[in-house]
């Protein structure tokens, strides 16, 4: 690596602390670079990693929903391929650290009526472990330890699996950070990056303290708010997207029904589901809510509506017992979410300027991975292949498909709490407010002949009642104007 003529000077700065910049550090570090990692300590709230308020399930199958069919399955591929390096690399960070791994070995996962894809989310589960060659045993909820939901959520579905275990995010923090201080090459720098910019050769990093820190190469691995140190223009020539969060909120409890492995409802209506995971001292971990947004300065603090939801959601479906803990800690966390949910990894199109971020859920899981990468790209250590590459354009989504599932995962959200609608209503308007947004959002003929004939219905029969007729034919027609969900259905 070319190197800097004052004494002080690094090979690679990381901006970011959670669990992919602290394994970036390390993979750099053991490949003989210096490092210089920045970010808050844990007294500055202000900028939380997602790792210290995250569940950190290392799951691979457990996050698989039924919108997974059987197209790309490269996220899923890679989050198993996370998952098996796991092991090794916790071993080898744990002992440099001198530190002994906490973990809740396998993951239980329950799906039950508070979700109509429950499920067929578990159906998808078990049809993807089959074909990756990963164990999922159905159980019954009684030999569950320490399942006990209320009655009205009995499940109807049980699955373990016994590879997908979790770590505390906590202690893993503190292990990657004790890790790294073994290392001679490495530095950290207790502040906030400002900004950055390319000066000649190297990258020139200002801090909130006044500080300046230079180096070659600059890794960008600071959560949702990665992208904020470089200008628009690095951004355009980079080819970074725009950047996302869904902040979760978490709780810590103690005094609560004894659990050994985590227990877990699938993903759901824009959040993870329910999830319990053991801690240290007997202490449990409940998450997750998720709501996503842009402005972190207006998602700050814990809204009493986002805890209701989270316990609301636990003592029912997970263990009535959990009425009776005690919180002892609450945690905020903003997952960096990027264009197409996936993540963006290594080398972009600037040079010295390296990235990763965007792994939503799955930070904590993805991290050894991603670290290996991104090491490989900037000192030409053996690395993984990398299918998310930072240099590449990113997928999206198309409208037609955001409407189809945004709008089943609407109709599923403005069910909880407890809720539920008679007869097959749930369904009907899944499929009558799909069809008002494409009329809305869509441009295509078939929608716009739509649009006119609803618009000439109104003007012939101006009555109330009209609607109540139309909420039923347009129920009828949401097949003719959404053929992905009739693609998604033959592909399960």
């Amino acid at each position: 690596m070319p190197e800097l003529r004052s004494s002080g000077s690094v090979d690679a700065v990381v901006l970011g602390g959670g669990a992919v910049g602290l394994a970036t550090a390390n993979a750099l570090l053991g490949a003989g670079a210096r490092v210089t990692s920045i970010y808050p300590g844990d007294a500055d709230v202000e900028r939380p990693a997602a790792s210290r308020a995250a569940g950190a399930m290392l799951g691979a199958i457990g996050e698989i929903t039924a919108d997974d069919g059987a197209g790309d399955r490269t996220e899923l591929d890679f989050r198993l391929a996370a998952q098996r390096m796991y092991p090794e690399w916790l071993g080898e960070i744990f002992g440099r650290a001198g530190m002994k791994p906490l973990q809740g070995i396998g993951t239980f996962v329950v799906a039950n009526t508070a979700s109509a894809y429950d499920r067929e989310s578990l159906k998808r589960m078990k049809v993807e472990a089959a074909r990756v060659g990963e164990p999922a045993e159905s159980v019954e909820p009684d030999d569950i330890p320490g399942l006990r939901p209320s009655p009205r959520y009995w499940p109807v579905g049980c699955l373990h699996l016994p590879n997908e275990h979790s770590v505390d995010g906590q202690q893993l923090l503190d292990a990657l950070a004790a890790s790294a201080q073994t290392y001679t090459g490495w530095q950290h720098v207790d502040d906030v990056a400002l900004s950055a910019r390319r000066e000649r050769d190297v990258w020139a990093v200002a801090l909130r303290s006044g500080r300046t820190v230079c180096a070659p190469e600059l890794v960008l691995c600071a959560g949702s708010r990665s992208f904020e140190v470089v200008d628009a223009d690095v951004r355009a020539e980079a080819g970074l997207p725009r950047m996302f969060f869904g902040k979760g909120v978490s709780c810590v409890l103690a005094d609560a029904p004894p659990m050994n492995q985590p227990i877990r409802t699938p993903n759901r209506a824009f959040a993870c589901g329910v999830h319990v995971v053991p801690r240290a001292n007997g202490h449990l971990y409940v998450g997750a809510t998720n709501c996503p947004g842009i402005d972190h300065e207006r998602a700050r603090g814990v809204q009493p509506g986002e805890l209701h939801s989270l316990f609301d959601d636990t003592v029912h479906q997970v263990n009535v017992g959990i009425r009776e803990s005690r919180i002892v800690d609450i945690r905020v966390g903003y997952r960096p979410i990027v264009a197409g949910r996936r993540p963006i990894v290594g080398r972009t199109r600037v040079p010295g300027l390296s990235v990763g971020t965007g792994s939503y859920r799955n930070g904590v899981l993805m991290a050894p991975l991603m670290a290996n990468i991104i090491a490989g790209d900037i000192t030409g250590a053996p690395r993984a292949e990398n299918p998310f590459d930072a240099s590449a354009e990113p997928d999206t989504a198309s409208i037609a498909e955001l409407c189809e599932v945004g709008v089943r995962d609407i109709v599923s959200f403005l069910q909880e709490p407890r809720g539920a609608l008679p007869y097959d209503r749930a369904e009907d308007l899944r499929r009558y407010v799909t069809t008002l947004f494409q009329m809305a959002v869509v441009d295509d003929e078939q929608v716009e002949s739509l649009r006119s004939s609803v618009r000439r219905r109104l003007e012939e029969e101006p009555l109330n009642e009209t609607m109540h007729a139309l909420f039923y034919e347009l129920v009828e027609r949401t097949e003719t104007v959404t053929p992905a969900r009739a693609a998604s259905r033959g592909a399960g």
